[in-house]
């Protein structure tokens, strides 16, 4: 699952839009937020970067972005934010009839993705339909009439709207088709090709056929992490961690980095990922991401004892991370609880779940628990019953006050981004006192994980005593992140993914500037 935004700082369409933003500030913030465990040089490889390979995809390709109004970065607070957001872009929705056959290519949105498991939306309308007023439902109508409306709607089952992650692959991919750049399908590399100590191509498997690929100038690895690799999984990170509660692709084995490894490379960060709570939906291929639901106004996370652990609407990395820590205080927080009651799913999503519509088969399954009392509710949880009674009543006497004294939800602008702004006078906190409640189990999932192949600040693979090794470069969640242990903001992933990407094809070419046609 991808949103397709990315981090850009200093972006030409944040000065388009009258927000205002610099390269220092920039640094300032990225210096903030990893805390002295990556290079100055990398850092500033990325915020002089970032906003020339922006402008370079719009004028040498159909790739396309627009802001997302409001999104501030994660951590608003810290010397160098952008409170007021316009650093996170994400692509303009694209017609997907303008690849034809291509489009086939395109892996599908999972169904959470999509407004009634068919039509996409952007990440700004999700924003906007979290408003429980006319003005919500007023963008949900709008898709909704969009989409049926349109009289070739439907190709190979899917909105022919494509927005988020299918939106900038779509655009990527009609580039390439303009140049005339082959695309090799189902082709596996496998082995690397060194020569003086140098990489001078890989070995793959196309088919039934192994082909050595030649490199003119240089490999660049563009490839996931190790999420789906369980046995990585469980030598290089924190424990309970499972490969079955993460969203990234299947495909995400851990390929590149063990090719890697195997001719000298340094790695790094390989005990985290970019965490996120998530929920397993019986029948569903893919965990369901919880997102919005933490930061809407009507419930709360627990633990065993009944207890909050985490501010729910943080940004999803460190509410993992909080989840973690509780457990390992042994305070039973996987799973965790999201907790809710009636008034909350009459207005909002839960998961699969539309707003005011509990299919039945959620509750047979057992992946809804459902109860009249917080007490039987707690007790079908195997929750301590006097602490989620305690808790409630502790949550609900704050709410009454619009502060929550504990974890400060809904104090920050990032928490209230997926809020109900109809809620005053904080968008986030409602109480939890009209039955039937109800519970969902909460896993510390993930998008992918962010160890990887150790880099410079030109994408070289770099050996343990830092030295590169030539012909090799890395970028995406296979590289080590240049966000260490933080997250910048929505679009931390395939920002520096695309950015280093961008500058390790110019070192790798030796050119030093770039060219606009």
């Amino acid at each position: 699952m991808s949103g397709g935004a990315i981090w850009v700082p200093d972006n030409h369409l944040m000065k388009e839009a009258g927000l205002q933003d610099s390269p220092d500030e920039a640094l300032a913030y990225l210096q903030a937020i990893t805390e002295g465990r990556v290079s100055d040089d990398r850092l500033r490889a990325y915020v002089s970067a970032a906003p020339e390979m922006v402008r370079y995809l719009q004028k040498n390709s159909h790739v396309r972005f627009q802001i997302v109004r409001g999104y501030s970065d994660y951590y608003p607070d810290l010397p160098g934010a952008k409170p007021p957001g316009g650093r996170t872009i994400e692509p303009v929705p694209f017609n997907a009839r303008k690849l034809g056959r291509m489009r086939q290519q395109i892996r599908s949105l999972p169904r959470q993705a999509r407004l009634f498991g068919r039509m996409m939306a952007t990440a700004y309308d999700a924003h906007l339909m979290m408003d429980s007023s006319l003005r919500g439902r007023l963008r949900a109508a709008t898709i909704f009439v969009r989409y049926f409306c349109n009289p070739a709607r439907s190709l190979a089952g899917m909105d022919t709207r494509l927005t988020l992650g299918n939106a900038l692959i779509g655009r990527l991919r009609l580039s390439l088709a303009d140049r005339g750049i082959p695309v090799w399908l189902d082709t596996r590399a496998s082995q690397t090709i060194v020569e003086d100590g140098r990489l001078v191509g890989l070995e793959v498997e196309r088919g039934e056929k192994r082909v050595c690929i030649r490199a003119r100038k240089a490999v660049i690895l563009a490839a996931g992490g190790f999420a789906r690799n369980r046995a990585m999984r469980q030598k290089y990170q924190r424990q309970p961690v499972s490969d079955s509660w993460t969203v990234a692709c299947p495909e995400e084995t851990g390929d590149a980095i063990q090719m890697g490894l195997e001719i000298g490379a340094a790695v790094d960060f390989m005990d985290e990922a970019w965490w996120m709570p998530t929920s397993l939906v019986p029948g569903e291929d893919l965990p369901n991401m919880i997102i919005v639901e933490r930061s809407l106004p009507g419930s709360i996370i627990v633990n065993s004892l009944g207890k909050r652990f985490t501010n729910e609407a943080a940004p999803y990395i460190d509410v993992v991370k909080d989840q973690c820590a509780s457990h390992s205080q042994g305070c039973g927080a996987i799973p965790a609880y999201l907790i809710m009651d009636r008034r909350f799913r009459s207005r909002y999503p839960a998961s699969p779940m539309l707003p005011g519509l509990t299919p039945r088969k959620y509750i047979r399954n057992g992946y809804l628990k459902v109860a009249d009392t917080i007490e039987d509710l707690a007790r079908q949880c195997c929750i301590d019953s006097h602490g989620l009674v305690a808790e409630v009543n502790r949550f609900n006497q704050s709410v009454a006050n619009g502060r929550d004294p504990d974890f400060r939800r809904g104090d920050s602008l990032i928490d209230r981004f997926y809020g109900d702004p109809s809620v005053k006078p904080n968008p986030c906190l409602g109480p939890l006192d009209k039955p039937p409640y109800c519970a969902i189990e909460l896993w510390p999932g993930d998008l992918g994980t962010k160890g990887g192949l150790n880099t410079d600040a030109h994408a070289r693979v770099l050996r343990p005593n830092g030295s590169p090794i030539e012909g090799l470069y890395a970028v995406g969640n296979c590289a080590a992140s240049v966000m260490a242990h933080s997250y910048a903001g929505a679009g931390a992933t395939i920002g520096p993914s695309m950015v280093f990407g961008f500058i390790a094809a110019l070192h790798a070419s030796g050119e030093t500037k770039v060219t606009y046609t």
